[in-house]
């Protein structure tokens, strides 16, 4: 039979483990939503310079928002929202994710030392082997800002060039006509989708010690009232893959429409071969 005293130091040593655990698990939970806030914050980047860059260039509200998430899309952790990330690269067909832009840019060089040419890079892809004089080096091509400008005017030439958006989503993925009008209906099925407001960040999250995962998973979201359905006549006409055919006829530039009332043209989608290269 134990004595009192012995019965006495085996609680003590139970009620340690007990709180040692716990602790352990409140700084896993602290550290987990730290990196979730640093996720946030960083996807805000993307998010923040796209708007600029669709305002700056007149381009459909939120369109070169949905390229985005086609192009560098991931799920934020905690939120379920896909988001474009900005230290995104793809090396030769392979998507990588980069929990810095430091660890972005020197993968880049990493790549180039292997002989790896075509890169995409940041928030909206941009290939640095296509588009030699894009940026001033490396690291600008990682800056949002500037990333997202120079995707604006190269998919608002391709616009000019094809004269409708929906041809000009389609030139900046590629020139095959398979390609491109695969990559077009990807990119009208997530503009078809509300962009979801990331949640508010927090400005002293710690910067996480692992690479995120990629993902690609579809984002759940409660959509609003979407308008009639269009039926289409001619069977054998590709569509987006949502409820409807869309069309964007070229507007004037100073002239962009709304999404709203892009959306709410019932118009047939075109799917000509573009010309332009990317």
């Amino acid at each position: 039979m134990l004595t009192l005293s012995a019965r006495f130091w085996i609680g003590s040593l139970v009620v340690g483990a007990a709180s040692n655990g716990a602790m352990a698990g409140g700084a896993r939970s602290a550290d987990a939503a730290a990196s979730a806030a640093l996720e946030n914050s960083q996807s805000r980047l993307c998010y923040g310079a796209i708007a600029a860059a669709e305002a700056l260039t007149h381009i459909p509200d939120a369109f070169l928002s949905a390229i985005g998430r086609v192009e560098s899309g991931r799920v934020v952790s905690g939120t379920g929202t896909v988001a474009p990330w900005p230290w995104t690269i793809n090396a030769a067909g392979v998507g990588h994710f980069y929990a810095t832009k430091a660890e972005a840019v020197s993968a880049v060089y990493q790549f180039q030392a292997q002989g790896v040419r075509s890169l995409d890079v940041g928030c909206l892809q941009v290939n640095l082997f296509y588009h030699p004089e894009a940026f001033a080096s490396v690291d600008q091509a990682f800056d949002p800002a500037a990333n997202a400008a120079y995707a604006a005017r190269f998919l608002l030439s391709l616009h000019a060039q094809t004269g409708s958006w929906p041809r000009a989503a389609a030139a900046y993925h590629s020139s095959t006509p398979l390609l491109g009008q695969s990559y077009q209906q990807k990119v009208l099925a997530a503009w078809a989708e509300p962009d979801r407001p990331l949640p508010a960040a927090t400005p002293d999250a710690a910067p996480p010690q692992a690479k995120p995962a990629p993902a690609k998973t579809a984002r759940p979201a409660a959509a609003p009232p979407k308008p009639p359905i269009i039926e289409t006549a001619a069977a054998s006409r590709p569509t987006t893959g949502f409820t409807r055919t869309v069309g964007l006829r070229a507007a004037p530039i100073g002239m962009g429409r709304s999404l709203m009332a892009y959306r709410a043209m019932p118009v047939r989608l075109a799917m000509g071969a573009p010309t332009a290269l990317r």
